[in-house]
């Protein structure tokens, strides 16, 4: 890539990172963890995820899972090959095992979740390359819109 085309990258991530800060402050007014998350495929949004956790009654209210669910429920497949997952927050173990499955290319995140996270943690779960029988692993594109992102975890 050449200095435009990462920067043209850069300012198309930055966007879906601002909806998914939208989605994460709907989140922190319900009371629950600002996480927000999207699921992006040629260029549109085909799925959208608002955490649900700790006000929501299912413990897999991820914002991951959710726009990842959204996602299959809007393309009507569960294999998400060539998408990308947005989220405020470095996906979870247990958002990272979904990803994984659903086959989602890349995955641009705003913070890290270094105890629990799929990338920055001691069990990096959504970039091990010994775990192939769970598709091959994202791409990682990590601290977009960071500060952002952090402020409105803060504000938790």
């Amino acid at each position: 890539m050449n200095a435009s085309e990462v920067q043209t990258a850069i300012a198309e991530h930055e966007s879906y990172m601002r909806r998914c800060i939208e989605l994460a402050q709907i989140a922190l007014r319900q009371k629950n963890t600002p996480v927000g998350s999207i699921v992006v495929l040629e260029g549109k949004i085909i799925g959208e995820g608002i955490e649900n956790l700790p006000e929501g009654k299912s413990i897999t209210g991820h914002a991951e899972i959710l726009a990842c669910q959204a996602a299959a429920d809007q393309t009507g497949q569960k294999l998400l090959t060539g998408a990308t997952l947005y989220s405020t927050a470095e996906p979870c173990f247990m958002c990272s095992y979904a990803i994984r499955q659903s086959g989602i290319s890349l995955v641009v995140y705003g913070i890290e979740t270094p105890d629990i996270g799929g990338v920055t943690s001691l069990h990096p779960i959504l970039t091990d390359p010994l775990l192939s029988a769970w598709k091959p692993a994202p791409q990682i594109v990590a601290d977009i819109l960071q500060q952002e992102c952090q402020q409105i975890k803060m504000s938790h």
